[in-house]
């Protein structure tokens, strides 16, 4: 039998790509935050006040017209049409392209 002194070895932790895991690769160090005071939507000027997004960019935003970047997504047309008629349902109103 072993010493009493000796502790049990540690347990090895698998290799990163064992089991099908993958470790992220440490993230990447900036300057500092990015402060965005205007919307983040293209050639909008207006001040931003929800993830970087004026009132009616964000409700565009969150229905999937556009990015977290403020770029146009690819199917946008088709995107904004169904939009359109959720507008008019709702009551507010053709919207404004972005």
């Amino acid at each position: 039998m072993g010493t009493p002194d000796k502790k049990p070895a540690a347990p090895v932790a698998p290799h990163p790509t064992e089991h099908g895991h993958r470790v992220a690769p440490p993230p990447k160090k900036s300057a500092g935050p990015a402060v965005v005071d205007g919307c983040l939507a293209t050639e909008c000027r207006t001040k931003s006040q929800r993830f970087g997004f004026c009132p009616e960019h964000y409700e565009q935003f969150k229905f999937g017209l556009i990015k977290k970047s403020g770029e146009a997504v690819p199917d946008y047309e088709k995107k904004f049409e169904h939009y359109q008629k959720f507008r008019l349902k709702q009551g507010k109103g053709a919207p404004k392209a972005a």
